[in-house]
């Protein structure tokens, strides 16, 4: 019987005794702040939508109908100094702020002036680092071979 209980096993033990009581201690408590279970299917069936006459839509429960028309409804901005009322420039303008409401086209176009200066500049100096950390690599190919042919 010496040979089953030797000082080992009995360290061994009372350390896996340990560790099990402290992860029960954590995790086998509830706070209170946890939040119910989703459960998508009982919430679809409170909720039934209504489905027209060759509409394919799926509608998902608690969406909101409202939001398209409202996005439709959205006043025309004004863009002058940047694209001409009714031009395709002003629509794309009016895609772009709809899918990203934060598009300032303003900040966008002083962004694209300097990156266009940086280049020119990198371009003239005949500096290809910088034309590679600006461009992709297909126009900084085409960059970097004028500046070869300029160099011969």
């Amino acid at each position: 019987m010496q040979d089953t209980f030797d000082l080992t096993t009995i360290i061994f033990l009372a350390l896996a005794v340990f560790v099990i009581w402290r992860l029960r201690s954590v995790l086998g408590q509830k706070t209170g702040a946890e939040r119910s279970p989703f459960k998508p299917v009982e919430r679809g069936r409170a909720e039934p939508q209504a489905r027209s006459e060759g509409d394919n839509v799926v509608r998902l429960p608690g969406a909101d109908r409202a939001a398209p028309e409202r996005a439709q409804a959205a006043p025309a901005r004004d863009w002058r100094g940047i694209a001409e009322p009714g031009s395709a420039v002003a629509r794309g303008l009016e895609a772009a702020v709809q899918a990203e409401p934060n598009f300032d086209p303003r900040e966008f176009l002083e962004g694209a002036k300097s990156a266009y200066e940086a280049i020119m500049i990198a371009f003239a100096k005949g500096d290809r680092k910088t034309l590679r950390s600006l461009l992709s690599k297909e126009v900084g190919e085409a960059f970097e071979g004028a500046i070869a042919e300029r160099e011969r």
